[in-house]
């Protein structure tokens, strides 16, 4: 695995660095200069770390973000989510940690940005009264979460929070994500009141689970994944590329 991603690894390099009882690997790619510069802990989906999640730490380190993208599964052994969910949102925090210590960090200045699974990671991390964050002393600026699942998320978050998800996804739905940002209740989960204004939400008409994953570009209508459709849509990476660059602009660089 790798060795396969070694080729697409061109603007940094694959670090160690300890989780909890773990020696996870990390990819980190910097600006070129001396910084100090902000920054951002990228965590993957459950299909595990692969060139998705190396193309947009080149992307931001190509925006002067230090970028940080971890790979939770396969120093576990592990071949999908199982029971990794608590040790992944445990990962970007360490994770953040092993930034906050980088001379070329703005430590106060990190955001979390998750895909799929990893998008879910992200709001629990970045929710009110969260478990996981109790747990560290620093703490992330900002957050992005790719077409998450909402369903189980209040929507009350102590950061400023950008979602992208697809009007067509058929695994982490958009309705779940539009019912978080408005705090509606929904059998069974039940949401209090609350400030949801840190929560900016971008539905695509049209796209689907995956959007962003330019290897799906070569498979015409996608493909079927447990049941679900993933398939790569140009026009959402284009705007997403776009809604994130300026959120991290806005919440990072002042």
């Amino acid at each position: 695995m790798v060795l396969a991603l070694a080729a697409r690894a061109e603007a940094g390099e694959f670090v160690h660095f300890k989780s909890g009882n773990a020696t996870l690997i990390g990819y980190l790619a910097k600006p070129a200069g001396k910084g100090p510069f902000p920054a951002a802990v990228l965590l993957h989906g459950s299909g595990g770390f692969h060139a998705q999640m190396l193309s947009w730490a080149n992307r931001l380190s190509r925006w002067s973000y230090v970028a940080f993208a971890i790979d939770s599964f396969s120093p576990r052994g592990r071949h999908g989510q199982g029971n990794v969910a608590k040790e992944q949102a445990g990962d970007a925090f360490e994770g953040l940690r092993y930034l906050a210590e980088l001379p070329q960090v703005r430590a106060n200045a990190v955001a979390l940005i998750g895909f799929s699974f990893g998008g879910s990671s992200t709001l629990a991390d970045l929710e009110q009264g969260s478990a996981i964050a109790r747990l560290y002393p620093d703490k992330f600026r900002a957050g992005v979460a790719f077409y998450p699942e909402c369903s189980g998320s209040s929507g009350l978050m102590t950061v400023p929070m950008l979602i992208l998800v697809g009007a067509l996804d058929d695994w982490t739905l958009a309705s779940d994500c539009t019912d978080m940002a408005a705090g509606k209740s929904v059998i069974p989960v039940v949401r209090q009141s609350g400030d949801r204004s840190n929560v900016k939400l971008v539905v695509y008409p049209g796209a689907h689970h995956g959007f962003d994953i330019a290897d799906l570009s070569i498979i015409p209508g996608g493909v079927t994944v447990q049941g679900h459709r993933l398939e790569y849509n140009e026009a959402a990476t284009r705007d997403a590329a776009q809604q994130v660059r300026a959120f991290l602009d806005g919440t990072l660089k002042d």
